[in-house]
């Protein structure tokens, strides 16, 4: 079956203030102002470093931008990747996020160039996303989503019968 290439869907920037954020990039693309929402959060199952984790209270603003959307999300104060991006590097640009039909096909080209596993997987019915630190490699990281029914999936994931990314490995 042969693959489609990586498609950039997506860039996001950590904000402090979302409702901030949105406003001025509406006035620099001459758009209406995107709503801030807070991140919803019903529905899915994250892990950082393996462990599970919740992520209330994070606020998003998205912006589709023809091809990809521009997505401004202003963490909450609990532990979170975007919360730690905030506290260690402040305002920025977090991750470009990649559609693949072949997450561990990128995986694997992404360790090639020196690049760990995923530190985050979060995980929905119709699909995935994890994040990649590619700081070293590629200047920022990597958002890698695929859609593919994980109902299953997470079913054994809530029974602790598999662990976060074993269906890569």
């Amino acid at each position: 079956m042969t693959q489609s290439p990586p498609v950039i869907t997506q860039i996001c920037l950590v904000v402090h203030d979302a409702e901030q954020a949105s406003a001025n990039w509406s006035k620099v693309l001459g758009v209406p102002q995107a709503p801030v929402e807070i991140l919803p959060t019903e529905g899915l199952l994250h892990y950082t470093y393996d462990k599970a984790a919740e992520y209330n209270g994070c606020k998003v603003a998205k912006y589709e931008l023809g091809p990809f959307i521009l997505e401004l999300m202003q963490p909450a104060e609990t532990p979170s990747p975007w919360r730690t991006f905030l506290d260690d590097h402040g305002q920025g640009v977090f991750h470009f996020c990649l559609f693949v039909d072949d997450r561990k096909a990128m995986y694997d080209t992404l360790a090639s160039l020196g690049a760990k596993q995923p530190y985050h997987v979060g995980y929905f019915g119709q699909g995935s996303y994890s994040y990649v630190n590619t700081k070293a490699q590629l200047g920022l990281e990597l958002s890698i989503n695929n859609l593919a029914d994980t109902s299953k999936l997470m079913e054994l994931l809530v029974q602790g019968l598999v662990k976060p990314l074993d269906e890569v490995k």
